[in-house]
């Protein structure tokens, strides 16, 4: 396993065979490609539009359906961050 500190700079919100998914948007710290990019809607539309058709058929093999709803920016991500560490430490503990 390897980490990779990275920060959010927005989340693409889609269902995922019918069932909400989030996918949080982030670039590694340091990246010399991306490090400029502070929001979503900083990238260029074919880097965007990359990710989008990658989210739209990753799961065809699997026959499993998925759907983008929306992009949202860096403070829609670190609000569902927040609220996924908040519902972590509430399960397991701080």
């Amino acid at each position: 396993m390897a980490l990779v500190k990275c920060y959010p700079i927005g989340v693409i919100t889609m269902m995922d065979n019918g069932a909400p998914d989030d996918k949080i948007i982030a670039i590694p710290k340091g990246d010399p490609t991306y490090n400029g990019y502070s929001d979503i809607s900083q990238l260029p539309r074919h880097v965007f539009d990359e990710m989008t058709h990658f989210f739209t058929v990753y799961k065809m093999l699997e026959n499993k359906k998925t759907v983008i709803d929306e992009a949202k920016g860096v403070l829609a991500a670190v609000e569902i961050i927040e609220d996924a560490i908040h519902r972590y430490n509430e399960t397991f503990g701080k």
